[in-house]
């Protein structure tokens, strides 16, 4: 590998390595929307297909943009889970059982059951939806100096002008909040979908999803940057 392989190797890792542990810490949260709502969407041969299908790229992924990621997926994934990465999925049934309680004492089951299940749902989307905000910030942060970084030293060098720095720091910033929520996000699907997936499947579907994102927004903002290029510059003239 050459020095910008390596360096765009190591942003992959952190990246998917951010999501990947986001994704694990809101596993639990994606169990309780599987069994509240999830587990009616599919059947179980279809739930396996979908699983093993999203693993399997995922892992595709991660092997080729971040290789090694996946052999600490299982030790990190871990790590996350003994430190309180079913926490979440704990506070909703903990809400649930405190919802059935006050359902039982006004004597409306059906009714208090149906509420229990929103409730839990609600609950958990919540937490599902606040892991990956955070994952998303921590995304920003790091994609951001690397993007300040290139920009820094591509304007010394005088490859970029002030602007085009500029912009570049803040595409990266934005590209890497996306791509690291997208890959909690996508994680959390999984498991609401096809139900409780080990703790390094999780990882690695969110590590791959949160990559993934990130080599698709660079491709597209660098066609869209061309388009501009091109327009930007007049039949017959070369640009430079």
């Amino acid at each position: 590998m050459n020095t910008a392989e390596v360096e765009m190797s190591s942003r992959n890792h952190l990246l998917g390595s951010i999501a990947g542990s986001g994704a694990v810490a809101v596993r639990g949260a994606a169990e309780v929307l599987f069994a509240a709502a999830g587990k009616r969407l599919l059947d179980e041969g279809t739930r396996e297909g979908l699983r093993r299908a999203m693993v399997h790229n995922a892992t595709a992924v991660v092997d080729t943009l971040a290789p090694g990621l996946a052999m600490g997926a299982q030790t990190t994934a871990k790590s996350i889970v003994d430190q309180g990465g079913k926490q979440a999925g704990a506070q909703i049934a903990q809400e649930a059982a405190r919802q059935a309680g006050q359902a039982a004492l006004a004597g409306a089951a059906p009714e208090g059951a149906r509420a229990l299940a929103r409730e839990a749902m609600k609950t958990a989307g919540r937490e599902v939806l606040k892991g990956a905000g955070k994952a998303a910030g921590i995304g920003f942060l790091v994609d951001g100096a690397f993007g300040t970084y290139e920009g820094i030293t591509a304007y010394q060098r005088g490859e970029m002008t002030r602007k085009e720095a500029i912009a570049h720091a803040a595409q990266e910033a934005s590209t890497g909040a996306v791509a690291t929520g997208a890959g909690v996000l996508l994680a959390a699907g999984l498991v609401a979908m096809t139900g409780g997936a080990a703790a390094p499947l999780v990882f690695a579907v969110g590590a791959g999803g949160a990559i993934g994102t990130k080599q698709i927004l660079r491709r597209l903002i660098g066609r869209a940057s061309s388009k501009i290029l091109v327009r930007a510059v007049p039949a017959g003239v070369q640009p430079g």
